[in-house]
Formats: structure tokens, sequence, C-alpha cells
């Protein structure tokens, strides 16, 4: 890879697809013409999208799910803007699963790896210019006056000898040819984009309006309940089928994924018949284990699974050159050198917890089937659904709801097929699965845990000349069975091992290798996916690097870190919003400050953190950020989101911790699994730095820099450092 900013990616995501030469800035369906052209049965409608009506009142069907972060509004703005429209006017509406609704950047709808505003940009840009375009072309027509002399204002046009409104031009405008390349806004001169005007999707959430998964209803709907094995291939059979079948309410039962599903035209009807059944459990990939073995298990691996390595990657040319590392100079460099830092770090299973437990509706009728729901990839649940029901796809409808929180759980489909799979015992019902919050922990796809063990060579004056990180752990990629991306066959897993070595850093050799570690735990993507354990390790390390130097650590970062002029200001910001004066690390006698950052495809992201340690009890006293996306669309989201992730980040820092015992997961509430109150949470600032002319992602920005950064100050304090997680293992907070 090389040093300069603009080649900076997170591989494990976003940025593997623009490696791959999948552009953010393509065009849905080959071009705004896909999403333009009148669909017939309404002369007012620009594509599957967009619709303006005789009243005035616009009508933008966003494609990607709205799970909290913002993405209604954020794509909204970037429409409205471009259209110059009443944004008070246009009307949002949550999507349902259409090709025509393919994210560009990976060519699929889903919502994920904080690519919604990303991926859709320019198109949505496109979009709205090009509806404008034609609005004005049939004002100027109808006018008489040239398109050039006609402007647009919150919706209406004037110039001419009177002024007309987009109502007045919309059915005829439809059926213009669209524009192959209509002209763009200086962003300079954004209004819409950058404003702070209240959320769409404020009103319906304050006012209990919004519909979200667990609120799906309708006359003669069936509630399914269910009864789960500890693993969804466990074998096993089940007893007291018969009984339930007979309780009040009670309409049918259903073999699923893992389990059985009792159906019933009430919840606790279901959920009490579900509580007769028991599932003797024959056989079950993760029999027998435990905390102790899960970690012996990693720990194993460094030394019995040849470890694949993870390249850097060169992206000014396509298809990418794969930079892979000399092993035998990382080794010599590290053999030879003046002074080796070593050191080891572990990171256990997360949950995702998300305030909506899994639930998931679907019917099975003469006409197909349907799907409803808090889905966070759509395109795939519709696939899935024709699959399981063997109908054709455009017999398959999938209709997302608002998601009460996805953080990637929403993004598997298993809960998807357990819904299809009870909706077939009960033909022409809707029927309603809903999962218990014991289910909802015991079943999730969790974060995986990881070990690794890091060395880098110091020169006499203190400087990295080496480093060399192996990690151990559990491949997301090998659990869903997902292929290699071409190119990176025989490589190492991009979600476990991508950026365990910052490549902004400018260290002369560095080696990222990965032992695959079989332990069976179903896991999935969790909120920052790589990252979420990565940073922590790269970061941690770096600062113990800055120890064993006895230099300052945020000098001792900007120091290799010369040609990134956009992560030294995120850095130097979030510093001096703590008032950070350089000194020697580990000598602030109880007080203690940490720096830690992250990047990903222009967005970078830097934490500031304080502490007051005594003995073994430690007090957060402030968190600072400062945060580079580029063009932020929406200030006031991108700040929540930022704040938000830090106390997700918080969370895992803390307390989060999966723990397994006699082969399955012991937590079963939010008594198993602390949650943070509002008491738990320091005073945070946030600071946004523009740093260009096009947006960067934000969803998963601040969620994994917490940690080092909280490490970090717990050491410069004098207290210990911190190497594994959760800090509650160490200290008391």
């Amino acid at each position: 890879m090389t040093e300069s900013t603009a080649s900076l990616v997170n591989l494990s995501r976003r940025g593997v697809l623009a490696a791959l030469g999948i552009s953010a800035g393509g065009l849905l369906l080959g071009g705004p013409s896909a999403l333009l052209a009148a669909t017939g049965d309404n002369p007012a409608s620009f594509g599957p999208m967009l619709s303006i009506a005789a009243d005035g009142a616009i009508t933008l069907v966003v494609p990607s799910s709205e799970m909290g972060q913002g993405t209604q509004e954020a794509l909204a703005r970037i429409v409205a803007e471009e259209l110059d429209c009443d944004f008070t006017k246009l009307t949002v509406l949550l999507p349902w699963a259409d090709p025509a609704f393919s994210n560009p950047a990976a060519r699929r709808q889903l919502t994920a790896n904080s690519m919604s505003v990303t991926g859709y940009y320019t198109t949505l840009r496109k979009l709205g210019a090009g509806a404008r375009a034609m609005l004005v072309q049939v004002a100027a027509t109808r006018l008489g006056v040239a398109v050039e002399s006609l402007s647009v204002n919150a919706g209406q046009i004037t110039g001419g000898p009177k002024p007309l409104s987009f109502a007045d031009v919309a059915a005829d405008a439809a059926r213009l040819p669209v524009p192959a390349n209509p002209s763009l806004k200086d962003p300079a001169k954004f209004t819409v984009i950058g404003g702070k005007t209240p959320r769409k999707d404020l009103h319906a959430k304050v006012t209990g309006t919004a519909t979200f998964g667990i609120d799906v209803a309708e006359p003669d709907m069936l509630i399914a309940a269910l009864v789960l094995a500890p693993h969804p291939e466990a074998t096993f059979t089940a007893t007291g089928l018969h009984e339930a079948r007979k309780l009040p309410g009670v309409v049918a039962t259903a073999s699923v994924k893992g389990g059985v599903a009792i159906l019933a035209d009430r919840f606790w009807c279901a959920h009490k018949a579900a509580q007769t059944v028991t599932l003797d459990v024959t056989a079950s990939p993760i029999a027998g284990l435990s905390d102790e073995t899960l970690r012996a298990g990693m720990q194993a691996a460094f030394d019995t699974v040849e470890p694949a390595p993870f390249p850097n990657l060169e992206l000014g040319v396509f298809p990418p050159k794969l930079d892979r590392a000399a092993k035998p100079k990382v080794l010599e460099a590290l053999a030879t050198a003046p002074r080796k830092v070593e050191a080891t770090y572990e990171v256990p299973h997360l949950a995702h917890a998300t305030m909506e437990p899994i639930c998931c509706a679907a019917r099975v009728d003469g006409t197909g089937l349907l799907i409803r729901g808090p889905l966070q990839d759509p395109s795939l649940s519709r696939e899935l659904g024709a699959k399981l029901t063997g109908l054709p796809l455009e017999k398959v409808r999938v209709e997302v709801t608002f998601l009460g929180g996805g953080f990637g759980r929403k993004w598997g489909t298993d809960f998807v097929a357990i819904a299809i799979q009870a909706a077939q015992a009960a033909p022409g019902r809707l029927v309603k699965t809903v999962w218990t919050r014991e289910q909802d922990f015991a079943m999730d796809q969790f974060r995986p845990a990881f070990a690794v063990r890091s060395v880098a060579a110091l020169d006499k004056d203190g400087r990295p000349t080496a480093i060399h990180s192996r990690i151990a752990g559990e491949s997301i990629s090998a659990y869903h069975n997902k292929a290699p991306f071409p190119g990176f066959e025989g490589m190492a897993d991009a979600n476990a091992a991508a950026q365990l070595v910052y490549g902004a850093y400018a260290v002369p050799q560095k080696l990222i290798e990965y032992h695959k570690t079989d332990l069976t735990v179903p896991v999935g993507f969790w909120r920052s996916v790589t990252m979420s354990q990565n940073a922590f390790f790269a970061e941690s390390f770096i600062d113990e690097l800055a120890f064993a130097a006895g230099q300052d650590q945020l000098a001792f970062r900007l120091a290799m870190l010369e040609s990134q002029p956009r992560i030294r200001a995120v850095l130097e910001k979030a510093a001096a919003m703590i008032g950070w004066k350089a000194r020697k690390p580990g000598t602030g006698k109880g007080k203690g400050r940490g720096i830690a950052f992250s990047y990903a495809e222009n967005s970078f992201c830097a934490i500031a953190c304080e502490v007051t340690v005594k003995g073994k009890a430690l007090k957060i006293d402030r968190i600072a950020s400062a945060f580079d996306c580029g063009l932020a669309i929406d200030p006031v989201s991108t700040e929540g989101q930022i704040s938000g992730g830090i106390v997700f980040g918080l969370q895992a820092a803390l307390w989060g911790e999966v723990h397994f015992a006699d082969g399955r997961p012991t937590a079963e509430n939010f008594g198993d699994y602390r949650m943070p109150l509002l008491a738990d949470v320091p005073p945070i600032d946030v600071a946004l730095i523009p740093g260009g002319t096009r947006p960067g992602p934000v969803g998963e920005a601040s969620t994994p820099v917490f940690a080092p950064a909280l490490c970090n100050a717990i050491a410069d304090a004098g207290g210990p450092r911190i190497r594994a997680l959760p800090i509650a293992r160490t200290l008391d907070i």
C-alpha cells in the first residue's frame, strides 16, 4: 500500500471493494435513466425512488435500511440538494427489495459497512439533478424562454413570465428523456447538505407511529415462539410437541433451522406452549466448549496452524497490486535490532445486544411469499425466500421496516429463514416470529474472539524499524462459507487480519499473519468488523513502543505520520481538546491521558481520553473525539454517530464479554451482559473537521478507537497495561 492518504482504506470492508475497482461513484443499473425513467402507471414518477404528486408533495423511497444511523435523512438531503426542492415537503419511505435500489459500492441492496452515503452519493446527486433538469426543460418550453434563464429554489421555477412550481410541470417532465450527464452543483453552494434541520424520521419515532419489525401486525396474524438448540447445526429430538399443540391458542408447530416453532394467535400463548417443549440435543458443533477451551484453541493455533499473510495494496493500478511483505527481511530486522518489544493481547466474543430483539414476519400464499422485518440485507433475504419456497424471485416480496439497532446482526439471514419456515406451517396467514431476549443472546452471531502476538524492533533512537503481528481466531468468512475476494486466495481473511499493523505508519518493515482457528462458534459482522479488535491491538502496541522509547505518545505517533496530514489533523485536534502537553509517558501519577486513531476510506477518527486511577478504581474523566469524514451530509447525525459509537465502544471495552460453558453461551439477558447507563457515560466532546468535498463513512468510525485510547490512558496514569479486554477483568469501574 502506498503511504499517501488517498490510498488508505479499511481493507476488511468497503476498502476491499474499492481495491477491486468497484467504485462508489458508479451508477445504479448503468446510469440515472434507470431511476428517472417514467414508470407508465404514474406520470409524475421519476423511477422507482422519486415521485412528485399533483399537490407538489415529493416522495423519496430511501434504498437503505434505517437503524438509527440517519441514512433516511442523509440520502434525502443528497437528492433534495440537487433537486432544489422544498425539503420540508419531501417525505421519505422505507424500501422494499428491488435491484433498482442496489448500492453501487456493493452491487446489491444492503445496509452495512458504513457505505450507504458513500455508495449512493454520486448516484443520488445525479437523480436529483436529472429530475431538476427535466422539470426546468418543461417549464422553459411552456414559458417560451431559454432553460438558462430559469432558476429553481424550494420547488419554484422562476425567471420567466410567471413562476411555475414542480407540481405544475412534474407530469410532463417525467415523460422526457433523461439527461445523460446532468450538471451537478458546486459543493460550495450546498444548503441542504450540511444543514441542521430535524430528521425526517424524528416525528414518527417520538410519537410512536414508526413501524419497527416488532410492530408488524395485521388481522388474523399468528405469532411464532421458538425452542432453539445451542447451535444452528445441532441435531436433536423434540419432546412435548403433541402436548403443546393442545394448548389454547396454538395453531401449528413447525420444524425450523436449529429448533422448532410454536404458532399461536398471541405471543404469550405461543411462549407458554414453547415452554412445554424440550430439545434433547444429540450432537452440537460446540459441545463441551468453554472459555478455557476457546482460549487454549487460539493459543495453540499460533504453533499448529500455518499462518496466512495479509498484504498491503497498491491502489494506483487495476487490478490492484498486492504488496506482500518480505517475511525474511522482517525477521532479520527483528533479529538484529538493538531492542525488541513484545506483547500479547486478547479480546473475547461480543454480543450485538440490539435494543430490538430478533424478529421477522412472513406469509406464504397463492400470490407468493411476503417477508417483512428489520433487515440489513433485503436482497439476500429475497434470494433466500425463493430458495426455501421454490418460488421464482419475482414472486417474493421483501419489505423493510425500521430497525431497532442492527450493528451487523440483522445483516444475517438466519432469522429470516426461520420466519419463512414457520410461515410455511400456516399458509395464507402472516406469521411473526419473535425471539426472546434470552434466545437473542444465546443464538447470536458473535463478534469472534481473537488473540494476538506482536513484536517490534526499535533502533537506537527508539524509532520502530519492523513490526510483526500475528492474530488467531475464527474466520467470519469461513463460517458463512464466503469465497475469498478474487486475487486474495491463499491470503488471510481480511475480516480478521486487516490493519493489524496500520499501513499509515511509516515503519520500514511490516508483516501481518493470520492463524485461522476453527472454534465452530456462530460468528458474524459486528459494528466496525475487523477494526473492532485490530484498532485495540494496533494502537495499544504502538503505545507500548512509545513507553519503551520513553517518548510522548502523541509525538511518537506523529513522527511516523508525516505523509498523513488528515490523520495528523484529527490526532492533534483531539489532543488539544483535552489540553495535551508533551511529557514522558506513564508519569501521570494517577491522572492519565491516552490517544488512539483509526481510519478507513476518506474517514479519520481520533479519540483522546483522560482518566483517574486509584488502586483498582478507574474513573473516566472525559472523552474528546476529532473526526474527518470529508463532507458531512448531516452534521447533527454525524456528531451523534461519533458519540454513539464511542458509547458502543465503551460498553465493549469496559464490560463486553460472552462467556461459554458446557457447550453454550452463558449470557441470558442484560443481567449477564452489562450495558452502560447514563451515569456510566462521561462527558463526550466531538469536533468535526472538514476534509474534502466527498463524504466518507461515519457509523463505525469511533467504535474501535475508544478501547485503545482508554487503555493507553490507564497505563499513562500509572495503572496496569490492559492487554485483555474487557477492562472489568482488571479494574473496578
